[in-house]
């Protein structure tokens, strides 16, 4: 089978799904992070996962490090299949996934496109707080270092020299999009929202994470799960809560 192409990915489609669940990537993850899940998750999910330009299929484009016009390319290439069939939208993202699903949706609904149905955000605080870290501006040694204290998968490959000089330019450029973006105000959002944080993410607090709830008029829910900024790979009962907040059992607001 040929790679994918593109912005977005469905490993095993599911034509009668009840929900399409669009996963946004961390800084440096791709396609591989979320494959797993499209099996694990239950029959009336199908997964499609975004890649971003500068890894896998998109090695030979540079990766972006402004993510309001990461956003805006998002909106435009993905804006025509989110609108059809009818089977509700959710997104869920983690850390740089979370500012990208919540800024697609807030994008959607400026240009009169329908919102999703649901937002997951989980391991970054809400939008208004500016960022704890600043990663992108240290040099390499210090850089890896900072990325290494994070574990998770883009640790585990800087750990090989091969994929560390593979690596690291996207790397470093998803940390500067996510570390420079800035909130703008505006009006809240109408989808359901939960927030997800890790109880051991020392550097993103679970109070601050809980605040996506400001950001809609919609129900939200706050969860907090065993394990440090990469919990989503780790915790148990994930894709069970996740099927969840993206309405498979139904929710009532919190």
């Amino acid at each position: 089978m040929a790679p994918p192409r593109g912005w977005a990915s469905c490993a095993r489609r599911r034509p009668t799904a009840r929900v399409r669940l669009y996963c946004f990537p961390y800084a440096g993850g791709g396609l591989a992070a979320y494959q797993p899940w499209a099996a694990r998750l239950p029959d009336p999910v199908e997964v499609w996962t975004v890649c971003l330009p500068g890894r896998e299929h998109r090695l030979d484009e540079a990766a972006r490090t402004d993510l309001t016009g990461l956003v805006d390319e998002l909106r435009a290439a993905l804006a025509p299949q989110l609108a059809g069939p009818p089977a509700p939208v959710a997104f869920f993202g983690h850390s740089l996934g979370a500012l990208l699903a919540y800024e697609l949706a807030r994008a959607l609904r400026a240009h009169g496109e329908r919102e999703p149905a649901a937002l997951v955000l989980s391991g970054r605080a809400a939008a208004h707080h500016p960022p704890r870290r600043r990663m992108h501006t240290l040099d390499d040694d210090a850089f890896v270092a900072a990325v290494r204290s994070l574990g998770g998968a883009p640790s585990a490959a800087l750990e090989h020299p091969e994929l560390r000089e593979l690596c690291l330019p996207t790397l470093r450029a998803d940390i500067t999009a996510a570390e420079t973006y800035r909130h703008r105000p505006g009006p809240p959002l109408d989808c359901a929202i939960t927030s997800w944080a890790g109880d051991a993410d020392e550097g993103v607090p679970p109070d601050a994470v809980a605040e996506w709830a400001r950001h809609t008029r919609g129900p939200t829910r706050h969860r907090l799960f065993p394990g440090g900024h990469f919990f989503p790979w780790s915790a148990p009962g994930v894709l069970a809560a996740l099927a969840e907040d993206i309405g498979l059992q139904g929710r009532a607001p919190c």
